[in-house]
């Protein structure tokens, strides 16, 4: 069996670019999707349920997988997860009903989060401190390279042979991914540190995370943020093609502008949080994205609704949106120091969940419309506002009667899940 002793530049290179087979899996079709709903006689709403799918996958996998690779260590569910995405992505290129297709997704869903939490796990048995804060940095940045280059590669690949060939080409990729996880990344826990198959503990973490008001509400922050997210990017095809009249390949940049406001939302996020701190940026970003989104809703309600419209509104507002996910992540896994896997791989889940729930709200009315795409952002980040406030008013409540919020769920911890590096969540 293959070993490592540290994390290498290398091994961190090929991590970050396994972790590109997520956004590459969710949003690689979406130039074709009106191709797909027409050819397989399904509706807008029953289109937007082939993202849906991905992120139930998504969503039920990474505690699934959390679990599996403490036991049985990290190297063997990370090539099952690739395996099993690599065969969804083929099954999906020759789904003959929109049933099958949802369901091959909820399948690739499953071992895109196989690659994502595993890769994250590597570099917490691997190294920690400033060394794993650096190398979790890279992998955010490397990750980021996916929702750039999927819609270029979906175009590209639905000019060529359809919306069919999306899959094909995302077969290919993932087959490649397979081969480098199997040659270059090793397994990094040692049988002697992996865990028993211990049920109860597990449910004790996720019950004792459930307790604490302060870890909902910011866990809820952070997953209406995203939801906000997801009803765009489930709609942006519709929006981009049938209303606005761009074409594929003016949807595939629109849509990398999009992906390049969310880096830098982030990015910006990162300099600020750190001289402002994390609840105060939590409240700049999303009074900015509020008030892009009900411009965006009052342009699709009253107009005029065009490109110089749309545009600036959803480039502003993805950017801040982006920096709720990343305060309101920081914020929730301080509130989890005594098992911090289980509170990321919980946080990953409710994330997920929520946007499943909610995507399909962006087609509710057809493809004639964006209103309802932007109500439906709208309504996620007044949610994402509120459980925000919520989250903050209970941590303050906790602090006020000793330790500070992190310090004083993480002591509660055993001295074994005090010691194990965080696992940040995203």
């Amino acid at each position: 069996m293959r070993s490592s002793r540290g994390l290498t530049p290398g091994l961190i290179v090929v991590l970050g670019s396994l972790m590109t087979v997520n956004p590459l899996a969710a949003h690689l079709y979406l130039p074709a999707l009106g191709a797909l709903v027409a050819d397989l006689h399904t509706t807008v709403a029953g289109g937007q349920l082939v993202y849906t799918g991905f992120l139930i996958g998504v969503a039920g996998g990474q505690l699934i997988v959390g679990m599996l690779s403490d036991v049985v260590g990290r190297r063997p569910v990370l090539l099952c997860g690739l395996v099993l995405v690599t065969l969804a992505s083929l099954l999906a290129a020759f789904a003959p009903t929109i049933g099958t297709l949802v369901a091959t997704r909820v399948a690739q869903g499953l071992g895109a989060a196989a690659v994502v939490v595993v890769a994250r796990a590597v570099v917490a048995d691997t190294a920690t401190g400033r060394t794993a804060a650096r190398a979790y940095s890279i992998l955010m940045g490397l990750l980021a390279a996916g929702p750039f280059a999927a819609p270029l590669l979906g175009t590209l690949a639905f000019t060529v042979g359809g919306w069919r060939a999306g899959f094909v080409l995302l077969t290919v990729l993932c087959t490649a991914g397979l081969v480098v996880a199997w040659a270059l990344v090793p397994e990094t826990l040692a049988p002697d540190r992996r865990s028993a198959a211990r049920i109860g503990t597990m449910v004790g973490n996720y019950g004792r995370l459930l307790r604490d008001p302060a870890y909902i509400g910011n866990a809820l922050a952070m997953s209406f943020g995203y939801a906000a997210l997801a009803v765009h990017s489930a709609a942006s095809s519709f929006v981009a093609q049938d209303i606005l009249h761009t074409g594929p390949w003016g949807y595939a940049a629109i849509y990398t502008g999009y992906a390049a406001a969310v880096l830098v939302g982030s990015m910006g996020n990162a300099f600020f949080a750190g001289r402002v701190g994390a609840a105060r940026m939590m409240a700049v970003a999303q009074s900015i994205a509020l008030a892009a989104t009900l411009t965006l809703l009052a342009f699709t309600l009253w107009g005029p609704f065009t490109i110089a419209s749309f545009l600036p509104t959803v480039l502003v507002g993805g950017a801040a949106a982006s920096a709720i996910l990343s305060n309101a992540s920081a914020l929730t896994l301080a509130r989890a120091g005594f098992a911090a896997a289980s509170g990321a791989a919980l946080m990953g889940s409710v994330q997920y969940a929520v946007a499943a729930a909610v995507v399909p709200v962006g087609g509710i009315l057809g493809s004639g419309t964006a209103a309802p795409m932007a109500a439906g952002m709208v309504g996620c980040l007044v949610l994402s506002a509120g459980c925000a406030w919520f989250g903050h008013r209970a941590a303050r409540r906790r602090s006020s009667g000793g330790p500070d919020a992190a310090g004083a769920i993480s002591r509660r911890g055993d001295a074994r899940n005090r010691n194990r590096p965080a696992i940040p969540g995203g």
